[in-house]
């Protein structure tokens, strides 16, 4: 069991700085620890050096895991503490209790309090984890909590418009235990599973309860991903390559990483080179809070992540008795729905606290479920097939996967990467790793429900099963034992297996941009998997589309970057390239109805004018046919297309040739401009945007950086480049905010690397940049320090081995603590 150890710290050797010289002062403060696996006895203090580098970029080395967690702690607390405890109040289950019900979370509160107690986390999780992440986790929390006790809480960030809430002076600021990161890494396990329904799971009610709760969740019954709390996959995606030997110039691999992650909250990146010799070098990005590299590099390696399309839960149908709606068969036998209540505390607006309790109501599968807000079919308890939903989280037992990224930072080659990847530990995302010798990789190896094709044929029986499924969601009948999760002979959890999850393994070239595993490579596309997983010959996204229209131009050296085939250089280029794939495929076509548009006033658009400002509509053709095609910030025209194709896109009937399953890369395309329907919607879609940026008085020609960027208190505002990922490859997801213009940047291109090797044995040639840098305290010098590098479209020329991490150094210091009974 994971020692209490953090709870009994205490300071007793505060923090070394290094000098001018570089020369540190060395707490000689006891620790007794070996390097990794040896036994030293009890654990007595914590040792670590952090060096930073450019752009405050950490380089913890220790000489063991519990040494390695204590400084990655307490470097990452320097930049971020604020973030990390807002996360632990929320995986706790205490929002409302700090923050009030306007601020807080009731759901969240009640499904966390519900599935992270003290007993699961800490004998189900931590305990489940190896004896090195253990020491890991252990040192972690005691250095996030030394670096609050240094500081006494002094150097938090405070509440500022321009960063993530502060939390300076706050009374739910506290030392942090492993136990509470046990919670923090369950809470971002389930994100897309329990955590995702959440609200649905509160809305559940019995008959006679029907009438007690207010819903807290609107009814949304066109389409299901918006009530199922998923975000779209251009906002929470991400792009990446592997480039095999044969595919690049050097017969080296090559690594582009790209994930669309938030800007703000935990699941931004932090970048981090972490260290014990001899074990364990990686260095690349970690979401917040966690003591272990997500995505990176080492010296003979480097992957990346992509959220993969694959399910994480089943719904299931449960039969209910008549005259018992809290009885539901299953098989010959009938089986009662519990009531589990939860307590929530509550700070309401004169400050007292109460206590509100909850109830969540379970089956033998999980929590059941109100499906109404999906489609009203699926509504009430009994809903009209006389029927109730529960659901099985797939990843709810997941303890594996933090040694799955443990052992993925270990491994030095595709071959051990594959052997690691046997853990099925990664809860969402896809893999996507290049070695260097020349090997690229793409897996979708993640935690998926043990349901192949042919598990449906008995256990889709309801029409409301089957509407489910049609609509998107795996969906099984519950009281047929025999629709059970087949487990397979190599896997947890009743999960699929390894050998039952799609991988590719090539020199060519693969990639991925949240579409599914059949399309990573248009010569070698993969079948025969769970629908679970993906589907398969199904029309892909622009965004997938381009990238892959991009590769295909580099392999044939037709893309005017140069020779044929792929350099870290050109990858770069490509990468900040902002194309738009729906101008190149429709651009002319549009010009051509809009240069054939004689009376912008005419009532052609639902009985209304096609723009209320006609001569600005006149003007927008050549605003557009003068646009570079591109989101570069100083593209014009830029701003006009992205809010007609946001209009536009969904155009029923508007592509004249269709999607073909054997050219998937290439369809469907050619606008329909003969369909009067599709002509009379690019009309609108044109007079509808020139009315929108009249209207909040944002000129046509205005170009993309002053559109589109982040605000910067007291600074000048940094122009971001990038476009919408509805059609781009460079995807900034931004939110229009009235009077100024596309200045909220929830998500987008966050951690970007392009990783090769060249004949140096030891040191890998890798280049970064963190769109949105390093710190969310706005008085840090890394607050928006490569958010420039990023809006000048360069790079970190990131140093991995010694030497050029000495070259780059700003800062080292030496952190110990002693601990005590």
């Amino acid at each position: 069991m994971l020692r209490k150890a953090c709870a009994a710290l205490m300071v007793l050797a505060l923090v070394g700085c290094g000098d001018d010289d570089g020369d540190p002062e060395v707490d000689a403060g006891p620790v007794t620890d070996g390097g990794p696996g040896a036994d030293a006895g009890p654990r007595t203090g914590y040792e670590a050096t952090i060096v930073r580098t450019t752009y405050g970029i950490p380089h913890v080395s220790a000489d063991n895991w519990g040494d390695l967690g204590f400084g990655a702690g307490y470097a990452y607390a320097e930049d971020n503490f604020c973030v990390i405890m807002r996360e632990v109040i929320a995986a706790q289950g205490e929002t409302l209790r700090w923050f009030g019900e306007e601020d807080g979370d009731l759901a969240g509160d009640v499904i966390y309090r519900y599935i992270n107690t003290d007993e699961t986390v800490q004998e189900d999780f931590l305990d489940a984890a190896s004896e090195d992440l253990q020491e890991l986790l252990e040192g972690y929390a005691a250095g996030l909590s030394a670096y609050l006790e240094d500081t006494g809480g002094a150097e938090l960030a405070e509440d500022d418009p321009r960063g993530d809430p502060g939390c300076r002076g706050a009374d739910w600021v506290r030392p942090i235990t492993a136990l509470d990161l046990g919670k923090v890494y369950r809470k971002l396990i389930v994100r897309a599973s329990t955590g995702a329904l959440r609200s649905l799971v509160l809305l559940a009610e019995p008959p006679m309860m029907a009438s007690a709760r207010e819903p807290v969740l609107e009814s949304t019954p066109d389409f299901h991903r918006e009530a199922l709390n998923l975000p779209p996959p251009e906002a929470m995606g991400s792009n990446a390559y592997a480039i095999g030997g044969d595919a690049s110039q050097t017969g080296r691999g090559i690594l582009l990483g790209n994930p669309h992650f938030p800007w703000r909250g935990s699941l931004r990146w932090y970048v981090q080179h972490l260290t014990v010799e001899g074990d364990y070098d990686v260095m690349g990005a970690s979401l917040q809070g966690v003591p272990l590299v997500n995505i990176g590099f080492n010296e003979d390696l480097a992957w990346s992540h992509t959220v993969s399309t694959g399910q994480r839960f089943t719904f299931y149908a449960l039969e209910l008795d008549p005259a018992d709606p809290f009885s539901y068969r299953f098989g010959d036998e009938m089986r009662r729905i519990e009531a589990v209540d939860v307590p929530v505390e509550v700070l309401e607006p004169d400050g007292s606290v109460t206590t509100r309790t909850e109830t969540i109501y379970t089956s033998h599968y999980g929590p059941i479920v109100e499906l109404g807000p999906i489609n009203d079919i699926f509504a009430g308890w009994p809903n009209s097939a006389g029927e109730v939903f529960t659901f099985r989280d797939a990843n709810i037992d997941n303890a594996r996967a933090l040694d799955q990224f443990l052992s993925m930072g270990r491994s030095k080659s595709i071959d051990e990467l594959e052997d690691a990847l046997r853990l099925v530990g990664l809860p969402w995302v896809n893999t996507i790793a290049a070695d260097r010798e020349g090997n690229a990789f793409y897996g979708d190896v993640t935690v998926v429900p043990g349901v192949e094709e042919g598990d449906f044929a008995g256990c889709v029986t309801s029409p409301s099963v089957r509407l489910l499924n049609l609509n998107g969601s795996a969906a099984l009948d519950g009281s047929n034992p025999d629709c059970a999760w087949n487990a397979g002979t190599d896997a947890p959890d009743d999960i699929l297996g390894f050998d039952r999850l799609p991988r590719l393994r090539t020199r060519s070239y693969v990639s991925n941009s949240n579409d599914s595993y059949w399309l990573s490579n248009p010569d070698n596309l993969l079948t025969g998997f769970s629908p679970l997983i993906g589907l398969e010959e199904v029309e892909q996204s622009l965004r997938t589309r381009l990238g892959f229209v991009k590769a295909e131009e580099r392999l044939a050296g037709t893309d005017g970057l140069g020779e044929a085939g792929f350099t870290v250089e050109n990858l770069q280029e490509s990468m900040y390239a902002n194309r738009d794939l729906a101008w190149e495929l429709a651009g002319e076509d549009v010009l051509a109805l809009c240069d054939a548009t004689e009376a912008w006033d005419a009532a052609e658009c639902d009985g209304e004018a096609i723009s209320e400002s006609p001569t600005e509509a006149a003007s927008a053709c050549g605003i557009l046919r003068a646009w570079d095609g591109l989101y570069e910030t100083t593209s014009v025209g830029a701003g006009l297309w992205n809010e007609v194709w946001l209009r536009l896109r969904r155009t029923d009937g508007l592509w004249a040739t269709p999607f073909d399953a054997t050219d998937p890369v290439n369809t469907p395309r050619d606008l329909d401009e003969e369909d009067a329907d599709v002509a009379n919607a690019v009309r609108c879609a044109l007079g509808a945007s020139v009315d929108f940026l009249v209207d909040e008085g944002i000129p046509l020609d205005r170009p993309w950086g002053e559109v589109q960027f982040r605000p910067i208190e007291g600074g000048d505002p940094i122009p971001i480049h990038g476009g919408s990922g509805r059609s781009t490859f460079s995807v900034i997801s931004s939110r229009f905010v009235e009077g100024e213009g596309y200045s909220d940047i929830p998500t987008g291109n966050s951690y970007i690397q392009t990783v090769t090797w060249t004949d140096d044995p030891d040191c890998p040639d890798a280049y970064n940049v963190l769109t949105y840098s390093q710190s969310t305290n706005p008085s840090s010098p890394h607050y928006a320090d490569q958010t420039r590098l990023y809006a000048d479209e360069t790079w970190n020329d990131v140093p991995y081995c010694a030497a050029d991490v000495a070259a780059e150094e700003i800062s080292r210091k030496t952190v110990s603590v002693s601990l005590t009974d």
